[in-house]
């Protein structure tokens, strides 16, 4: 219903705001290029596991935080079309990535991410911060003034 409306809608919020961060650092000199990359591995990462997650009724923060706590798998199971994002064509990417990621999505579900725990890496809290921040504001001002 509604519940899952939103929450879809707040889970790209967060999603363009990891988007604009990672074209931030793309432009940043010496490590620019390599941290986009494993950013970008980390969300191919999770659009392959999206559809699986939401099966499973888990919350938007909670897909977040699992690939932050998981990230060294998360970054191996994106790297690919990270790096072919990276190094090809559009339609050449478009048709490649047609091919794989439904093979990506299959394959989520048997994945075992939870036999590879890492120290967490928290890409993805300036995000929530930035949205639930915004968020929190537009409440404020869609209240009614007390006068």
């Amino acid at each position: 219903g509604a519940e899952g409306a939103l929450s879809l809608v707040y889970g790209r919020l967060v999603y363009v705001a990891f988007l604009l961060q990672v074209k931030l650092i793309y432009s940043l000199p010496l490590l620019g290029r390599s941290v986009m990359l494993l950013l970008s591995a980390l969300l191919h990462a999770y659009d392959s596991f999206e559809m699986h997650w939401a099966s499973e009724h888990r919350g938007v923060a909670s897909r977040f935080r699992l690939i932050e706590s998981h990230w060294l798998f998360f970054v191996g199971y994106g790297g690919v079309l990270a790096a072919l994002s990276a190094g090809l064509r559009f339609w050449d990417l478009f048709v490649l990535r047609a091919v794989l990621y439904p093979i990506y999505i299959a394959n989520a579900p048997h994945a075992r991410y939870s036999d590879a725990p890492t120290r967490r890496l928290p890409v993805f809290q300036a995000c929530f911060g930035v949205i639930n921040s915004a968020l929190q504001l537009a409440e404020l001002r869609m209240r009614p003034s007390r006068s």
